[in-house]
């Protein structure tokens, strides 16, 4: 079990690690964090977008994409449908998405020295747009993770919320 450990910054400002961030299984990212990692990760979107045109998007399923030698975005799959009128994320999928990112950075680990580094950054995925009370996906993320997260808090350079 680990801690969370909370900036205050731009997570989009992130070059090393693991970039986590919530998204439908619709192939929109049309708000929030999803829209700011389209915009600034291109490459991810089209990621995203490959998979749901070709065989669809899978709820608790998180799709990595190297964006760098350091950096991996991954489009976790963690609500079926977007909206705001009521809690969308499934916390069952944030556990299964944390879980296999758990399991990829524990295998790079063992197979591969690479240059990635065995941290995670994340907003507060599943609690904004998700509607998904953050206290309980906080406490899942670090019963599920074995490796340093931490949870980027905006600050006045973020423009989509």
């Amino acid at each position: 079990m680990i801690k969370i450990e909370t900036k205050i910054g731009n997570l989009l400002n992130v070059k090393t690690g693991h970039l986590v961030h919530g998204c439908n299984a619709q192939g929109i990212m049309g708000s929030g964090v999803a829209v700011a990692v389209k915009n600034t990760y291109p490459e991810a979107y089209r990621n995203y977008r490959d998979f749901f045109d070709v065989e669809g998007l899978i709820l608790g399923r998180a799709y990595p994409v190297e964006v760098s030698l350091q950096l991996v975005v991954w489009n976790a799959i963690t609500q079926n449908n977007f909206g705001s009128a009521t809690r969308m994320v499934s916390y069952d999928a944030i556990e299964t998405c944390f879980r296999q990112i758990n399991q990829n950075i524990n295998d790079r680990l063992e197979f591969d020295a690479g240059l990635v580094l065995p941290e995670v950054h994340i907003p507060m995925i599943g609690a904004a747009r998700g509607g998904g009370n953050w206290e309980i996906i906080r406490e899942i993320i670090e019963q599920t993770m074995d490796h340093p997260v931490t949870l980027w808090l905006p600050d006045d350079t973020v423009t989509t919320l």
